[in-house]
């Protein structure tokens, strides 16, 4: 066979295998999204972006900080459950803006209107969950910022718990994926943003209907459980998607797009597509499934705390062992010694008794006497 020849049929091949490998690799999809962001919610990785540092107006999906820091700043003053503050801020709001429609006066706890929130988008819940956990909204805010600097959301300032347009109101997708990242890893927050249904109740009796705005979680989609819609003139229609399926958490995060709901799903499938497997640590226990919130970094740690903690008792096993023989070793020795003196003076006590019986005798008992001869002796017999 010519060297051309075997030539040709080498470049063949190449081109054969790398298309194969080209066709079974993931493509990125195309979407109509000026901007989207894709991330494993368990590991930060990032599985897809497109402008995802362009500031945006995030519309309404400012309400999943709204969320999360109603759930947090709610817990840790006992207020989860006690009745909402509403106060007439709750009409301080533009009249097109989608609303849950609270008064004040009206009996509803913490958790409930939180979710009722989430649910239907209500603007004037957002502002009455701020005014419960803070003394204003402009307190509230301020925390809304705090947090999103302590997340790392470099390009994230936010002028309002609700999201209505504001010139100094603006996130990007990178952003609003991490810190909806951050409230999956809650299970209040977790649960708030998964209904499409949600009756909520009032303390006094009834209860309110609610129907949620993100149709992403009734598209069908494997394991879809939230999380926020945004829609305004200024920044358009936004979605912030988010899936769990076989233990694994992906996000989406998708600003002004015409077809958020459509994008969302095409962005899901590529996402998980592409999701890499976490490698289990060698000689340690393997959690199968993380509680919800729980990061892998979280779990790792953990196996290192038990395997450290499972080394530590071995040894003090070992040394309580060694300590153990060693003290009953001498006992065992002394024991011994001291019943052979035992046995050795109950010997010569008798041994003693008998000789001086013997003395006895000589001195008191009177000769035997013989029927032989008496015969004297001899040294040379």
């Amino acid at each position: 066979m010519s060297l051309k020849r075997i030539f040709c049929l080498a470049a063949a091949a190449c081109l054969t295998v790398s298309a194969a490998v080209f066709a079974d690799t993931p493509q990125p999809p195309e979407i109509s999204a000026h901007a989207a962001y894709v991330m494993d919610a368990d590991t930060g990785d990032t599985l897809y972006a497109k402008n995802a540092d362009d500031r945006a107006y995030p519309g309404s999906t400012t309400k999943i900080m709204t969320g999360i820091l109603g759930v947090e700043l709610g817990k840790a003053q006992g207020k989860m459950d006690q009745p909402l503050n509403i106060t007439n801020d709750v009409y301080n709001i533009e009249s097109d803006a989608s609303v849950l429609g609270i008064d004040p006066g009206d009996q509803i706890t913490l958790r409930h209107a939180l979710t009722g929130m989430m649910t239907v988008s209500g603007c004037d819940a957002a502002v009455a969950v701020a005014e419960t956990v803070t003394p204003t909204q402009a307190d509230f805010v301020a925390k809304m910022n705090e947090k999103a600097a302590a997340l790392g959301c470099t390009n994230t300032h936010f002028a309002n718990p609700h999201g209505l347009p504001d010139s100094d109101h603006y996130s990007t997708a990178r952003d609003m994926a991490t810190i909806a990242a951050y409230g999956m890893k809650m299970p209040e927050f977790r649960d708030m943003v998964s209904h499409s249904e949600y009756d909520m109740p009032y303390i006094n009796g009834g209860s309110k209907h609610c129907t949620t705005t993100n149709y992403f979680l009734t598209s069908g989609f494997p394991g879809a459980n939230g999380i926020k819609t945004g829609t305004t003139n200024a920044g358009g229609p936004c979605l912030v998607a988010s899936a769990t399926q076989d233990g694994r958490t992906v996000i989406a995060s998708i600003m002004n797009s015409d077809d958020r709901f459509g994008d969302a799903q095409k962005l899901m499938a590529y996402g998980f597509s592409v999701l890499k497997p976490v490698e289990p640590a060698e000689n340690v226990y393997i959690l199968r499934q993380a509680p919800a919130g729980q990061t892998l970094s979280d779990i790792k740690e953990k196996q290192a705390q038990a395997a450290e903690l499972a080394s530590q008792q071995k040894q003090e096993a070992a040394t309580a062992a060694a300590s153990t023989a060693a003290a009953k070793a001498p006992v065992k020795t002394a024991t011994k010694v001291k019943t052979a003196t035992e046995t050795a003076a109950k010997t010569a006590a008798k041994t003693t008794a008998k000789t001086a019986a013997k003395a006895d005798t000589v001195k008191t008992s009177k000769p035997a006497v013989s029927s032989q001869p008496y015969v004297p002796f001899s040294p040379a017999a």
